[in-house]
């Protein structure tokens, strides 16, 4: 894979007046194009509105190259080769007396390695510089580059004060994991943060990473960094889910790439409401020891052009640099139930849904999704094609036996001895229950004996049950066609075949 220093002299050496780099650090890219000019032995220029025209380590600006006409008057009559950084030249983009001056230095720049770059998180470029303008979209910092980043803050707050690394090979390993998926800038603040609270460099930090990075997601509005508290062992039942997620545990290691085998791709998680399908994508995670991020399908769409694409690309990007990870889409036929046709939305659902599908069958990333899905008749028949996920699993409601463990999971949660309840009869009672409906019936058994003001037992939790109707019953026809669909087509999660 071409690394990010050769991509940048690649597109120098191409000899296009312009470069477009799409990216919001400005430090870092600043930085990048400092080492391509040294590697390059070009000097490198900078420009903003406020200083002008200066060479990068100067502190003297150019003559009359303060405003935009005179730094560039100035770099088109220097005659030499250079690279030249112009911080906020897009901004004027939108005017054309602006254009057409670009047009007129992009013919004195075309036939030697002096480029132009502007930079910006959402550069938007008039179709006549098109043609005269190389893009390069600003990948996340590599871990290489992450540990450099820790490093030099450590060093920066030394300057003043003694700050202590509490942390060994394996901790900051774990640090440098926890900051994948930032950018530079958000990663240099959470660092900052961190070692300003308490002098310190230490294992603790690795959660005030996360936290900061849980922020950051949250006001993106598309991906959701998911905390995992609950491992495969604390869901009932889907025995055969947990056999064959239980082979792919560490195939996301060296040692897995190693003997040839390629990362999981994922799996869909078709079944009934409640019956454990998210729960089962957040252990995942936990017992593989990967971050959990929950991509929002309906926060993807905007009513701005060309948004709705942006959101999709950034989201499935970030998801590859925290990678490896498991990516999270709940109730998937909600967000691409409308793919196939063009009329509703103008062909949005389908371009988005297209793009997903490229997304799902190519990548390389180690990247776990995790889909789920109520109703599979309105998800688009593309998106079941052998390739797109290793496998499709059916979650069927919970039998006798998944049902005891299910009561005796949160029974457990709620400081109960399951061994102090009939779990038999339970189980026999619930007959039909969703796992989430014995877990409501639980939380209604313990507001009853509260109230009645004694211990919660096994005929308080019966009463529940039978003053309860489950979904099987007000659903019984959409949930008989949902395992009508499954046999022959989907594995079952739990011990037996959908029936």
């Amino acid at each position: 894979m071409i690394d990010t220093q050769r991509e940048l002299e690649l597109l120098v050496r191409s000899r296009l007046p312009f470069l477009a780099v799409h990216g919001a650090d400005e430090e870092r890219i600043e930085d990048l194009l400092g080492r391509t000019a040294r590697a390059l032995d070009l000097p490198l220029y900078v420009w903003t509105l406020t200083r002008g025209l200066l060479r990068s380590g100067s502190l003297r600006g150019l003559e009359r190259g303060k405003t935009l006409d005179q730094a560039l008057d100035s770099a088109v009559r220097m005659q030499r080769e250079a690279l030249y950084f112009f911080k906020d030249l897009q901004r004027w983009l939108d005017d054309p007396a602006t254009v057409r001056r670009l047009l007129d230095v992009g013919r004195h720049f075309g036939s030697d390695r002096r480029t132009i770059v502007l930079a910006g998180p959402d550069i938007d470029l008039p179709s006549t510089l098109r043609h005269l303008c190389a893009t390069w979209r600003l990948p996340r910092p590599t871990p290489d580059e992450l540990r450099a980043l820790a490093r030099r803050v450590v060093q920066d707050f030394s300057v003043a004060v003694p700050v202590q690394v509490a942390l060994d090979d394996a901790g900051f390993e774990r640090l440098v994991d926890s900051l994948k998926g930032m950018t530079w800038t958000e990663a240099e603040h959470a660092l900052r943060r961190c070692v300003a609270d308490d002098l310190i460099l230490s294992g603790e930090d690795v959660e005030g990473v996360i936290e900061a990075k849980r922020r950051v997601l949250h006001e993106g509005g598309v991906l959701e960094y998911v905390p995992v508290d609950t491992s495969l062992a604390e869901v009932g039942g889907l025995e055969n889910l947990k056999r064959w997620l239980g082979l792919r545990r560490g195939a996301f290691g060296a040692e897995a790439r190693d003997f040839g085998l390629p990362p999981p791709k994922g799996m869909l998680l078709l079944g009934v409401h409640g019956c454990g399908k998210s729960l089962a994508a957040k252990a995942v995670a936990h017992d593989w020891g990967l971050p959990l991020l929950r991509l929002e399908a309906g926060r993807i769409y905007d009513k701005y052009i060309g948004e709705s694409d942006k959101n999709l690309e950034t989201a499935l990007a970030t998801a590859e640099h925290m990678a490896p990870c498991v990516l999270m889409i709940d109730e998937i036929e909600k967000a691409f139930a409308y793919a196939g046709s063009v009329d509703a939305d103008g062909g949005l659902s389908r371009r988005i849904f297209g793009r997903l599908l490229g997304w799902l069958q190519d990548r390389t990333s180690p990247v776990f999704l995790v889909a789920t899905c109520n109703d599979v008749t309105q998800l688009p028949p593309e998106l079941m094609r052998k390739g797109r996920f290793d496998e499709i699993f059916f979650v069927d409601l919970p039998q006798p036996a998944e049902r005891r463990t299910v009561f005796a999971v949160h029974l457990t949660h709620r400081g109960r001895d399951p061994a102090d309840f009939d779990l038999d009869a339970l189980a026999e009672a619930s007959e039909s229950f969703s796992g989430a409906e014995i877990e409501q019936a639980v939380v209604a058994g313990l507001y009853a004996a509260f109230a009645a003001g004694k211990e919660l037992d096994t005929a308080t939790l019966l009463a529940e049950l039978t003053a309860t109707r489950p979904l099987a019953v007000t659903r019984r026809e959409s949930i008989e066609s949902l395992r009508q669909w499954a046999v022959g087509r989907a594995v079952s999660a739990g011990a037996g075949e959908p029936t």
